[in-house]
């Protein structure tokens, strides 16, 4: 007979929906308030939860706006995970625009709270260094997958370690443009920033 997977705890399932529930109060808080007047206290108090039973699921504002952000970006950390393993030049160009694109939709579909975590990493160290450590395992991520065309003679012998953080920070760069509406074809910005990566690193067909 198959075993059952054992139930989880009711505390577990509970503290559960009231971790979500901070993070969805705080969200609507943050929009509303913005980053520099929202306060853990106004946080619990529109969630009808303890003040400290804020600070037992989070250690204070910043760990819940990263929260909320890195929720923001699930989709694209999903994209991230998919093996990158192009047979051809065309499949490379295709992952690699499907990833840039990505990261524009979600930045213009989630353009409020992207709003707020620009002030946010204008005033607080701890949000930046998020921001930081992100920007980092994007550019590992694209190292890896950089080094994985040259391995298969896709792309031309470079500084792999150059390339991807100059690739990462330059989607950084539109992806804030994006958010400030200062850039609004997406699909337009996707391509010419493939297209000057392909022809600058790759092999030509």
């Amino acid at each position: 007979m198959e075993k059952k997977s054992p139930r989880r705890p009711r505390r577990y399932l509970r503290s559960r929906i009231t971790r979500k529930l901070i993070l969805d109060t705080a969200l609507d808080v943050f929009l509303i308030e913005g980053y520099a007047k929202t306060t853990i206290a106004k946080i619990s108090q529109q969630a009808n939860v303890g003040y400290g039973t804020v600070y037992s699921h989070f250690k204070g504002k910043d760990d819940i706006l990263n929260k909320v952000v890195d929720n923001v970006l699930d989709e694209f950390y999903n994209l991230l995970e998919i093996p990158f393993a192009p047979a051809t030049l065309d499949e490379a160009r295709d992952a690699y625009r499907t990833l840039v694109l990505t990261s524009f939709r979600l930045s213009e579909q989630h353009q409020p709270i992207m709003k707020v975590y620009q002030e946010a990493l204008g005033q607080s160290e701890s949000i930046a260094g998020h921001w930081h450590n992100i920007k980092d395992q994007f550019i590992k991520t694209a190292a890896r997958s950089f080094s994985y065309s040259q391995e298969k003679g896709l792309a031309k012998s470079f500084d792999i370690q150059v390339v991807a953080k100059a690739f990462i920070l330059m989607v950084d760069r539109f992806i804030w443009e994006v958010v400030n509406e200062r850039e609004k074809d997406l699909e337009h910005i996707a391509s010419i920033i493939i297209e000057m990566v392909f022809h600058g690193f790759f092999i030509k067909e």
